[in-house]
C-alpha cells in the first residue's frame, strides 16, 4: 500500500454533497463511517490469542438547514416524514480548485432513521442532524 500525505488537506469549500438529484447548498455538515464489530478471542491465560470480528454497521450523520430538510418534506404525502422516503444514494466529493484530483464517496441505500427538528431562543436559524443508515460505500 502506497501512503502519501504530501497533498494539501481538503477545507469545508471542498466538498460537495449531492442527494435525490440535487446539490445540496444548506449542508452544514456531514460523517460517514463503517463500525466493524470485533473482539478478542481469549483462551489458555489472560492475553488474548486473536481477534474475531464480526458485522459492518455503515451509518453516519447529515446536518442540513431547515429550509433543505422542508424541501424534502414537502415532496412527500401529508403522513409521511423523512423516514419514509426509499432508498436513496448520497455522493460526497472532496475536490480543491485548480487541482485534477476528485475523492468521491457514494453512499448506498440511504435511509434517515429519525426525522427531528429542535430550536432554542436566540438561535438565528435551524440546523437539523439526520443520522443515516446505508448498506455500503463505494469509492469512486
Amino acid at each position: 500500500m502506497i501512503f502519501d500525505s504530501r497533498n494539501p488537506e481538503y477545507a469545508w469549500a471542498n466538498v460537495q454533497i449531492v442527494m435525490l438529484g440535487k446539490l445540496l447548498t444548506r449542508v452544514r455538515g456531514v460523517k460517514f463511517m463503517i463500525k466493524k464489530e470485533k473482539e478478542y478471542l481469549y483462551g489458555r491465560g489472560e492475553n488474548p490469542h486473536a481477534t474475531q470480528s464480526g458485522n459492518k454497521t455503515p451509518e453516519g450523520e447529515l446536518v442540513l438547514l431547515q429550509s433543505e430538510v422542508e424541501a424534502m418534506q414537502l415532496g412527500l404525502d401529508n403522513d409521511q416524514d423523512l423516514t419514509d422516503i426509499a432508498p436513496f444514494d448520497v455522493v460526497v466529493s472532496f475536490a480543491r480548485k485548480g487541482s485534477p484530483k476528485i475523492t468521491t464517496y457514494i453512499l448506498k441505500g440511504v435511509e434517515f432513521t429519525e426525522d427531528g427538528r429542535e430550536m432554542k431562543q436566540g438561535d438565528k436559524f435551524m440546523e437539523i442532524t439526520l443520522p443515516i443508515m446505508f448498506l455500503k460505500r463505494e469509492n469512486a
